[in-house]
């Protein structure tokens, strides 16, 4: 077998673990032996997964110009429609207001003098 060979069909095992080991490089080094870390006895649990997922625009295409124009055309009247209401409402709101004013004074020009 060729070191290749090897190489190859160890990719990924574990062949020795050394299970103590002390740690602490200063001038006081911790007496207590741990286990060396590995991802087996690091109690790492699984986080969520997160996926990004692209929607991108889709082309338009030369058929839905027709619809798209009609659309718009829609969109236009339906905002003038809206518009011409509301103008409508301000100019009954503004004469109501008129007549109500004429009224007032006309109730106070008027004595009323009631009999018992």
């Amino acid at each position: 077998m060729s070191s290749a060979e090897v190489i190859s069909s160890l990719r990924g095992k574990v062949l020795k673990t050394s299970r103590k080991v002390s740690h602490g490089e200063c001038s006081h080094p911790c007496e207590i032996q741990h286990e060396k870390w590995s991802p087996y006895n690091s109690n790492l649990h699984m986080q969520g997964i997160k996926v990004i997922v692209n929607n991108p625009v889709p082309e338009v295409t030369k058929e839905d110009a027709f619809e798209d124009t009609m659309f718009l055309i829609d969109m236009m009247k339906q905002q003038s429609e809206t518009n011409n209401k509301q103008k409508k409402e301000t100019k009954i709101r503004e004469m109501a207001l008129e007549q109500k004013r004429k009224r007032e004074e006309q109730d106070k020009g008027k004595t009323t003098t009631y009999y018992m």
